[in-house]
């Protein structure tokens, strides 16, 4: 496509341009990262990268865009972060920045009122790389923006238009379209489409609405169109409600509120709904854009195995009073990946790097005095902690506890306290004077609407803040000889990249990076190995040793040769492995007498996370087993392949321990019929889902 004609061209001027923008840190004791980078830090004030199933990242990781937050919408503004130059500047006023798939093109709204308060939204198209920009469409009234279908042709959303009823109740309503992304851009309604959000999946023509009509147990949470607007089909039931997220490469609708699980994109409700990894997200979001990893909250999931680590604690959470409901948009972190999965940028309200954090060690029963922590070293001897939006006072501490415990500090409600529970401090949580009068002593509206009246230390609390965090290394590229020529193949997750460096002898060869269709002479004999290097400056490990014996060419491709592949197969005595070239041995197979009867995923460690059971050679049983040895779920599958029962168990079980059953459902070619939970049995009773003890439609959703 070409690039846009502007109805009115501009240069992406670099206002507000700060270098060394990015504060990185390390967070020893606080997930398996390799470095934090702070992006802003302007407590404040709410700045915010998108929610989590909404990209940040542009298509080639160079650039992450967020807002930052005004009281007046009309005062929002939009800013960049180029990882490459380490700057940061500001795009323009507005709000929800949207990027493309293929093209570093951000789409963001400006929204003006006429002088009878009627909204307009001009939808602007920025070309990043360009500075070139011009208005798309400007529609009357509030436009909610989605993203762009897979081959950026179209960018869906929604009308919102606000009303109040007889008793001053905001009334919400919305009506779906579509913008054409053209020099001469065109807008379609699309009068069948209920919903909002408008999430195309990356990959596929189809696009989710997130539905809040009938709740009843089988209407739809999710709903799924065609990109016409056309031939809705339930995705999501409301049965199996959760946060929802299109994986990297499309196959999958994940879900979150558990473990990593989803629906293939073709295959509507009734259908499997597949448990893709053995480890539990909140609020799941793609990481990277080939559909190998997933991440949500906390925690990374590797889907070629099924294992996943913690890669950090955001720790970021609003503390309410016990009056007020929870707000959970203005801390909620929003995790979301980047193009190759190698970083994940998120908001926090909390301090990473200076705050004191721990966390809990065992369940602090009611009326306890003393609570138990892996150490309390940087917080104070006597203070205030958080955990779960309780604020707990303490007059004393030892090396790993909390004592003198006051439960409920500043009208907060009283939650459970597990084992494992993040637990921060809450003076931390607060502006300092400073920043408190540099805001004018107002806490925000969102502040202000959920903490209200009851608890006026808590309109204090800090804002919400862009982080990046370093989840895993670039992958190596790989070197080879062909016909005496070299070739350097890159990586598997490569469009992150910005170009290579040569190594001879183990000793850097070159002072810039190689460029993807470079050529470069290796003129002396040696070893020679190449690494990748990100936009950002982060580097790969070097590839494994290519010996050169007399000079030739090197080619950096700028895909993968047609010839060439990843892995390679053993054959075995009963059975075969396949072999990555970088990480070694990923599946094995075992057969008998020719036939599959069990096959293993192998994590880094060669620990077997996912285990397939064959029966005459169709699946019978899937399982998966954490890295710590413990079985979280059950799947078997009938003779005709769909799952027929789904076990979850306890995951606090000890290794060696009896595996305890958690949550049990049982379903016919995709639909539910049963489910044990917590001792209690509910059925599937026509359109309801019924708790049998009780005898009447369950009001507490199942997750399987």
């Amino acid at each position: 496509m070409k690039r846009p004609l502007a109805l009115f061209t501009t240069l992406l001027l670099p206002a507000l341009t700060a270098s060394n923008a990015r504060d990185a840190f390390q967070t020893p004791g606080n997930g398996e990262n390799l470095g934090v980078w702070r992006i802003t830090n302007e407590p404040e004030m709410r700045h915010w990268a998108n929610y989590h199933n909404t990209r940040c990242f542009s298509p080639d990781g160079r650039y992450l865009c967020y807002a930052r937050d005004a009281e007046n919408k009309l005062h929002a503004e939009v800013f960049l972060y180029d990882a490459h130059k380490d700057q940061t500047r500001r795009v323009d006023a507005g709000a929800l920045p949207r990027w493309a798939h293929g093209h570093n093109w951000l789409f963001y709204r400006q929204l003006r009122r006429d002088e009878r308060d009627a909204p307009t939204s001009d939808i602007l198209w920025l070309d990043v790389d360009s500075g070139e920009r011009r208005v798309l469409a400007s529609l009357p009234g509030e436009i909610e923006l989605g993203e762009p279908d897979a081959d950026d042709q179209w960018l869906h959303g929604g009308t919102l238009t606000r009303s109040k009823d007889k008793d001053a109740n905001v009334k919400k309503e919305r009506s779906a379209l579509r913008i054409r992304i053209a020099d001469k851009s065109e807008v379609q309604p699309l009068p069948g489409v209920r919903g909002y959000q408008f999430m195309p999946n990356p990959r596929h023509p189809v696009f989710f609405t997130r539905w809040k009509g009938d709740r009843s147990d089988f209407t739809s949470s999710r709903l799924w169109y065609d990109l016409d607007g056309t031939k809705e089909r339930i995705g999501i039931p409301m049965l199996q409600n959760a946060h929802t997220s299109w994986l990297g490469d499309g196959e999958y609708h994940l879900m979150g509120n558990g473990l990593v699980r989803g629906r293939r994109w073709n295959e509507p409700f009734p259908s499997d709904l597949h448990i893709l990894a053995a480890v539990p997200v909140g609020d799941v979001s793609p990481c990277g854009d080939s559909g190998r990893y997933a991440t949500g909250d906390h925690n990374i999931a590797d889907l070629r195995s099924g294992d996943g680590w913690t890669f950090l604690h955001p720790l970021s959470q609003i503390c309410f009073p016990a009056v007020a409901g929870d707000a959970s948009t203005i801390y909620d972190a929003d995790p979301k990946g980047s193009p190759d999965g190698t970083k994940v940028a998120l908001v926090t309200n909390y301090d990473l790097k200076e705050a004191p954090f721990t966390l809990v060690t065992k369940d602090l029963a009611d009326g306890a005095d003393e609570l138990q922590v892996e150490s309390t070293a940087r917080f104070p001897d006597s203070g205030e902690l958080v955990i779960r939006g309780e604020i707990i006072a303490y007059q004393r501490k030892t090396a790993q506890s909390f004592a003198g415990l006051a439960r409920k500090q500043h009208g907060t409600s009283q939650s459970p306290v597990r084992s494992g529970a993040d637990v921060t401090s809450f003076a931390a949580r607060l502006l300092t004077d400073e920043q408190w009068q540099r805001l004018g002593e107002k806490a925000s509206d969102a502040m202000q609407n959920g903490v209200g009246n009851a608890g006026p230390i808590l309109l204090r609390q800090r804002q919400t803040q862009v982080h990046v965090a370093i989840v895993r290394l670039p992958d190596a590229p790989h070197l080879r000889l062909v016909q005496d020529k070299a070739e350097l193949i890159p990586a598997e997750e490569h469009r992150e990249t910005f170009g290579y460096h040569l190594l001879r002898d183990g000793k850097r060869i070159t002072t810039e990076p190689l460029r993807p269709g470079a050529r470069h002479e290796l003129a002396e004999p040696g070893d020679y190995q190449a690494l990748a290097v990100e936009w950002s400056g982060l580097e790969s490990k070097p590839s494994p040793v290519v010996k050169i014996t007399r000079a030739t060419t090197l080619t950096a491709l700028a895909d993968k040769p047609a010839d060439f592949s990843w892995t390679s197969e053993h054959k075995l005595a009963n059975g075969r492995e396949i072999i990555h070239l970088h990480d070694g041995v990923i599946q094995r197979e075992q057969h008998e007498r020719g036939v599959l009867v069990k096959h293993e995923d192998l994590n880094a460690q060669g620990k077997a996370i996912r285990e397939l059971t064959y029966l005459d050679g169709k699946l019978a049983r899937r399982q998966y087993t954490n890295r710590d040895g413990v079985l979280m779920s059950r799947e078997l599958f009938d003779a005709d392949g769909f799952i027929a029962e789904t076990i979850l168990f306890d995951r606090r079980s000890a290794p060696a321990a009896t595996p305890k059953e958690i949550d049990h459902w049982w379903f016919q070619r995709g639909m539910p019929v049963k489910q044990i939970k917590e001792g209690k049995l509910f059925t599937r009773q026509g359109d309801h889902w019924v708790n049998q003890a009780a005898g009447s439609s369950a009001k507490k959703k199942g997750k399987p």
